[in-house]
């Protein structure tokens, strides 16, 4: 008898966790945070984070000529289709695009289990993983911060949204914001203007990769054709291009040599 009074205590208390400190702890870290209500939410707080590093860069410049300030609104349509194929495959997603968005109970027990250091793999993985850059990028501390953040991002934003701000808002060096940006410094041309073997170079230089002083200072270049043709195969094992588009971009120069 004494054995069930303490199990019902304890369920009891689990209850008054559940029911009462959990959604007070949610709402309380949530006032922590910027609001986060809607896209345009996160969009403001982007723009006026981007636009500061580009303002404060800028006035470092002695040729300010063709260095863009404005951050206009990300959108997807803009972005390369094999930029994103080569992003989401690198990121361990090939799939990302042919599954169902994550919500509900699985999505909450994931961050549930994010709380406590754990990743549950699976197909909302990636869009975690999306949604926490995001997070951080507005300002969300490791934690429970990281964790609403990541849940209220994740409650507006489609599939495809996480991928576009993701890639429109990552900071790559000192005033270089976005994938439009690092083609421009990179490849000295606009995204929309890249070739297969140039966007594989370009996905060595954002994450997971991070090679961007490699490729920007063009070191290591027999470990840079290496990883640009790793990127170029993968994605044609995982079916995003022909296999003669990948035959034909592993055996293009890489970019940075041939702006030496």
């Amino acid at each position: 008898m004494r054995n069930l009074r303490v199990l019902l205590w304890l369920f009891a208390m689990a209850v008054v966790v559940v029911v009462i400190v959990g959604p007070a702890a949610y709402f309380y870290t949530l006032a922590q945070l910027p609001a986060l209500d809607s896209e345009f939410d996160l969009d403001r707080v982007l723009r006026q984070s981007v636009e500061s590093e580009r303002k404060s860069y800028q006035l470092g410049l002695y040729d300010k000529t063709g260095y863009v300030v404005d951050w206009p609104r990300p959108t997807f349509d803009t972005l390369p289709k094999n930029l994103v194929a080569a992003y989401i495959t690198e990121r361990g997603c090939p799939s990302y695009f042919q599954t169902p968005r994550e919500d509900g109970w699985a999505w909450n027990r994931r961050i549930l289990w994010s709380l406590m250091g754990k990743e549950l793999q699976g197909d909302g993985w990636c869009e975690q993983v999306f949604a926490e850059v995001l997070a951080q990028r507005v300002g969300a501390q490791p934690g429970l911060q990281l964790a609403v953040a990541t849940h209220r991002i994740h409650r507006f934003l489609p599939k495809n949204a996480l991928v576009a701000y993701d890639l429109h808002s990552v900071q790559l060096a000192p005033g270089v914001v976005g994938v439009e940006a690092a083609s421009k410094a990179l490849m000295k041309k606009s995204l929309d203007k890249l070739n297969t073997a140039e966007i594989a170079e370009l996905a060595l230089a954002l994450p997971p990769n991070g090679y961007w002083d490699n490729v920007k200072n063009c070191q290591n270049t027999s470990l840079l054709r290496l990883g640009r043709d790793t990127v170029v195969r993968n994605l044609a094992r995982a079916g995003m291009i022909p296999e003669s588009e990948s035959q034909l971009a592993v055996a293009q120069p890489l970019a940075c040599m041939r702006s030496e």
